[in-house]
């Protein structure tokens, strides 16, 4: 069933890229690329470019220390999105970045009536920052927080409600769609990890100077027979080792979260906080425990932009795009993360602190390029050593 629904999402995907790429008359303006126009049916290519490079310093207290560096495609995601009269709509995107492809989204939303939407296939489905589209976040990556939780996407069904300034969903979930197969000749079984969710969000100020988002969810997930979930933090970044990492530990887990952002003018504040309930064989059960906060200020009198009635954040509008003879927008950040792993016991489970200072510039809403400085500490049980990290990041994006 996996081959046969990949090889359909493929199908799907290269049809609809003919479809867009046939000849128009008439196409709508410009929104990061044409929209063609079948009847009923809508479609629009879309897609991400991201060029990065890296340099890490990796300082052990041991005296094993490294130097490593990087230039390669972080993401490179090509797809389409439409719709099919009012109440259908669809995308398919896949990821072609990193040395091998993934599909990324892959879903079909049904919207019987304003406010209510039905969701199935392979999404993404809590937390604030990790809701947040990658092309509009503020730092080149989200950090521990996401790496520790696991919070991607997976396979789903979800029913969503929302008004102007609140959200509610609840969803069943499934495994990875990119993972493979358990195998069925498995004597325990073959059977791939379930469970199920819930978010809400609410918004309760909303003026034009000023927006303010509270955000709650939790998340039950079973293995079944499937490997361990482990957890572990990377260095702000997509590069180098996770040194703070628990292995593979957890049969059953409970995620609960809480959002919180703060958007004035050309000023923002974010943080979230997780705790992960880790159910381990023979009845053992350990907490571990994350978080992070963040501030942002545009010089050039730009603001994040805050979308009340999805409960995340969205493309930043700039004033003076450099296409129109315009400087762009500048975006300078500060963020802290923390994630406490010590509670699971095993050597490398240990915490993780690290900060980071972010630059970004806006060329035009739908380009800029980034950089990003990341110190941390890494601080582990014997026989591992303590870790210092330092890294520097540079991304030059692209979407449409």
């Amino acid at each position: 069933m996996r081959k046969l629904s990949q090889a359909g999402l493929a199908t799907l995907l290269a049809c609809g890229l003919a479809g867009a790429a046939a000849a128009q008359d008439a196409p709508k303006p410009y929104k990061g690329a044409p929209e063609f126009e079948f009847g009923e049916l809508t479609i629009k290519p879309r897609g991400r470019i991201f060029l990065d490079q890296v340099w890490q310093e990796v300082d052990r207290e041991n005296g094993a220390d490294e130097d490593l560096k990087d230039g390669r495609v972080r993401m490179a995601r090509i797809g389409v999105q439409g719709s099919y009269g009012d109440k259908l709509s669809f995308v398919v995107e896949g990821d072609f970045g990193l040395e091998q492809s993934n599909w990324e989204d892959v879903y079909v939303e049904y919207t019987p009536a304003d406010g209510a939407t039905f969701t199935a296939g392979h999404f993404k489905t809590v937390a604030l920052e990790n809701m947040t589209s990658d092309t509009y976040t503020t730092f080149m990556e989200r950090g521990p927080f996401t790496d520790v939780l696991g919070v991607g996407r997976t396979l789903n069904v979800q029913g969503r409600l929302n008004g102007k300034n609140w959200t509610a969903s609840a969803f069943v979930l499934g495994d990875n769609i990119n993972n493979p197969s358990v195998p069925s000749d498995r004597p325990t079984g073959s059977q791939e990890q379930y469970g199920f969710g819930a978010r809400a969000t609410y918004a309760p100020i909303v003026t034009d100077t000023t927006q303010a988002h509270l955000g709650a969810w939790v998340r039950r997930r079973d293995r079944a027979d499937q490997s361990n979930y482990s957890y572990g933090a990377r260095n702000n970044t997509n590069f180098g080792s996770r040194y703070v990492n628990t292995g593979g530990v957890g049969v059953r887990d409970t995620q609960i979260g809480l959002e919180g952002a703060v958007v004035h003018k050309n000023w923002s504040v974010q943080g979230e906080w997780a705790n992960v309930h880790i159910e381990r064989v023979l009845d053992a059960e350990d907490d571990v425990r994350v978080w992070y906060v963040f501030a942002s200020w545009f010089p050039t009198g730009e603001s994040r932009r805050y979308q009340a009635d999805e409960g995340q954040f969205g493309r930043v509008k700039v004033k003076r795009p450099v296409t129109q003879g315009g400087l762009g927008a500048v975006e300078l950040a500060v963020r802290y993360d923390s994630a406490d792993l010590s509670d699971v016991g095993t050597p490398a489970a240990g915490e993780y602190s690290g900060w980071t200072f972010g630059a970004n510039w806006y060329l035009h809403p739908h380009m800029r390029v980034m950089a990003n400085y990341t110190t941390s500490k890494n601080e582990l049980r014997a026989p591992f050593a303590d870790v210092d990290v330092k890294t520097f990041q540079l991304r030059a994006q692209f979407d449409w």
